[in-house]
């Protein structure tokens, strides 16, 4: 339906402008006997071009809308359009036929209608040849345009599949990891287990909330804040967790649980290594056109593999959904200094909600500098 609404625009704006032009043309003939009024002109140009190409040229675009030069089908297809061609300069000579002793443009006295079609195939096989080009151009120019788009819906559907798997991972993983520091405490602090079992269904009842995979920063800092909260009630005093948060970023657009595998990278090969006291600081600001989330620790022992029996699905599940989100356009880097501080930096392009429909993956020169798994 969109293309033949297109093709139904395009050809009656042209054919009408091509009518004005040559009534144009007629009113201002240089011999001034041979000048027209512009209402004589306009009949002419309107009534005896525009109004019967319209339907001709609409004609030869549906013919050849279904007769596209496939291979091995060649040769059938020229004739199918040679007929096509012909049936323009029959339908054309009866519309002069019919129209004549109205306007009495072509002929002053009609003559018999196998000198008007003569006289249609000579003057009309240019013109009517030269529209089938044009439309085959036309057809193939539209199709390429669908195809584009039928290319990327289907990659928005793919990537959105893609989210969707990498999400249905990703909350396992979170809760399989919740589960076990519960069992841990169970049979040691019953009370605290206990605790930690309803921080964890607050922290489920949050995160079914919105399915969206985009979400505000306020919004994914309330979701972490109950996850550290359960590492709180396990860790106790080994575990202080300090938040820098700009005002203006709050209402930023962050990838939902992006924080939570950083957080968990950071007590699980920091923190929880040693018996002395650690800090997280998660800190989260804004660079130009760009969000920095940040997630430092000062209690990495020194090395970045995982802990024995770790699935390391957090922190690689955490770039795969990034580049589904946003193409090339991101970094996630692993910074550990010469003491025991680690930092884990991602970089976002900085959106908010009234843009969350826009295109996402604009290229920006950024990579991924180590590996980081939890």
């Amino acid at each position: 339906m969109h293309k033949a609404a297109a093709t139904l625009i395009v050809t009656t704006a042209l054919w009408l402008i091509y009518g004005l032009f040559h009534a144009e043309q007629l009113v201002n003939l240089e011999s001034p006997e041979d000048a027209m009024r512009w209402s004589e002109a306009l009949g002419i140009g309107i009534v005896g071009l525009a109004l019967c190409w319209i339907p001709l040229t609409l004609f030869i675009v549906a013919t050849v809308r279904r007769i596209p030069p496939e291979r091995g089908r060649i040769a059938a297809g020229i004739v199918k359009i040679c007929g096509v061609v012909a049936a323009v300069f029959v339908l054309r000579a009866a519309y002069v036929w019919v129209l004549n002793p109205w306007l009495h443009y072509w002929y002053d006295v009609l003559p018999p209608f196998w000198d008007v079609l003569t006289h249609s195939v000579r003057f009309n096989f240019v013109m009517t040849w030269l529209i089938v080009g044009v439309s085959y151009v036309w057809v193939y120019w539209q199709n390429a345009q669908a195809n584009k788009l039928r290319i990327a819906e289907l990659e928005a559907g793919l990537t959105r599949a893609r989210l969707d798997a990498l999400s249905a991972q990703l909350n396992p993983h979170f809760l399989f990891n919740a589960l076990n520091s519960i069992a841990e405490l169970i049979h040691i602090d019953p009370e605290a287990a206990d605790r930690m079992l309803i921080a964890l269904s607050a922290l489920l009842r949050f995160s079914l909330v919105s399915p969206e995979h985009e979400v505000r920063v306020d919004e994914e800092t309330a979701l972490v804040s109950k996850y550290l909260a359960i590492e709180k009630i396990r860790l106790g005093d080994r575990l202080d967790v300090r938040w820098s948060v700009d005002p203006d970023c709050e209402h930023a657009l962050v990838p939902a649980l992006i924080l939570q595998p950083l957080a968990e990278n950071a007590i699980v090969h920091g923190i929880a290594r040693r018996l002395a006291p650690g800090t997280v600081h998660i800190a989260i600001r804004r660079s130009a056109d760009t969000l920095v989330l940040e997630v430092r620790d000062d209690g990495r022992s020194g090395d970045a593999t995982p802990r024995e029996g770790g699935t390391g699905i957090g922190l690689n599940n955490t770039q795969a959904r990034l580049r589904c989100l946003y193409g090339e356009n991101w970094a996630l880097t692993l910074h550990t200094g010469a003491g025991e501080q680690s930092v884990v930096r991602v970089e976002l392009p900085l959106r908010f909600l009234s843009a969350a429909n826009d295109a996402i993956g604009t290229p920006r020169s950024a990579t991924t500098i180590g590996a980081i798994t939890s």
